[in-house]
């Protein structure tokens, strides 16, 4: 059935994308807050999309235009909300600086938005379903929505794994593919429309995002409004290990390692999302910076960049040299420079060392880039 002309779609019902309704302790929780208290703050968590990559302007994004929801709803309220995406993240990062960028602003509501970042694998069902955990053990979020977004070309995105935890928990979830792959699959659907680059929404492409948000509270509200709501459910048993839901991260304000060629770097970022911040800098063979941390699983960001050749390092844990780990800022990649999170132990509790030294320069005036430090499984 080829539509006739190209842009919005017209022929699908939205209801496809809801994946789960979810229990109504959760979103009927939030709809009581608002009117009762007339105000409702709400953050969405997620990666470029979230971040409002390709919109035109800043109030086209998905989470500008799905926020107006509750506005046009509840006019009377006070609704705040804030954009917590950083391009190229995972849910292993999102676990790691939940606390900083999501619940020290004290959210009664989540959108969570990794379902193209993360794969589909047992360490991202794992830090997706530490990160929902982590949501939902805080006393003021009273719901968390997942979101599953898509590459548009091949259909790809790790909903598999996220919406079993979704599940397991019995949240909202709303699914981008299941509503607009079919339709790709058929031919109904100018791509051109809605992705420039088969990943990144349009303008037209974030109004369908927003849409299928929307239709999802307009589902949800419906029901609140003949049944109430519920009790905010008790927190089920893990589905996973769930080892990364005391993910801490440390950075250049908030530890104080000791350092021998490496500084604390202190460059301007244009914007709160910037991930090459906050952490330190080295360029010289030799240099040494070395922590003492405290857990099971042990990580490190740092800058993989296309200013090439870029200098690479290694990483010691507990002074084991024979094992140490490869930390090459080179990256293969044109795009851009990437914040890379790379796993570099995982065993035994306790206190540990952690040792970061550079091998090989880079060209002149080419820095290692040390971002963070981040532990979990304490």
């Amino acid at each position: 059935r080829p539509l006739e002309i190209k842009g919005e779609m017209d022929m699908t019902d939205k209801n496809v994308s809801i994946m789960n309704i979810g229990s109504m302790g959760y979103l009927p929780q939030v709809f009581k807050k608002i009117e009762n208290e007339k105000k409702l703050n709400i953050v969405y968590l997620g990666g470029s999309i979230t971040m409002g990559c390709n919109a035109t302007k800043t109030e086209l994004r998905y989470v500008d235009r799905s926020a107006k929801w509750w506005q046009t709803n509840f006019p009377e309220a006070e609704i705040s909300y804030f954009n917590a995406g950083i391009g190229a993240t995972t849910s292993q990062f999102g676990v790691a600086r939940v606390q900083e960028h999501v619940l020290d602003k004290q959210p009664d509501l989540v959108f969570v938005e990794f379902s193209v970042n993360d794969s589909s694998s047992p360490l991202f069902m794992e830090t997706y379903e530490s990160l929902v955990r982590r949501l939902l053990k805080a006393e003021s979020v009273k719901a968390v929505v997942l979101i599953n977004n898509l590459f548009y070309d091949t259909g790809t995105n790790a909903q598999g794994i996220h919406n079993a935890i979704g599940l397991h928990y019995d949240l909202p979830i709303v699914s981008v593919r299941n509503y607009i792959f079919p339709e790709i699959q058929l031919g109904n659907v100018c791509l051109a429309d809605y992705t420039a680059d088969m990943l990144h929404p349009t303008d037209l492409g974030h109004k369908m995002i927003a849409d299928l948000i929307c239709n999802l509270l307009d589902t949800e509200y419906s029901y609140y409004k003949k049944l109430g709501a519920e009790k905010k459910p008790s927190l089920p048993g893990p589905f996973t290990a769930s080892r990364y839901e005391d993910a801490q991260r440390f950075q250049n304000y908030s530890c104080s390692p000791v350092m021998e060629g490496f500084e604390p770097d202190t460059h301007a970022a244009e914007q709160w999302s910037d991930p090459f911040k906050g952490g330190w800098i080295a360029h010289k063979q030799g240099s040494c910076i070395k922590f003492n941390v405290s857990g099971g699983i042990i990580m490190v960001q740092y800058r993989k960049t296309i200013n090439k050749p870029a200098p690479v390092a290694y990483a010691v844990i507990d002074g084991d040299r024979q094992n140490k780990v490869l930390l090459d800022a080179n990256f293969d990649e044109d795009w851009g420079d990437l914040c890379c999170l790379e796993e570099i132990y995982s065993g035994a509790k306790g206190e540990h060392t952690v040792e970061i030294v550079i091998d090989t320069e880079g060209k002149e005036n080419s820095d290692f880039m040390l971002i963070s430090v981040i532990t979990a499984n304490k």
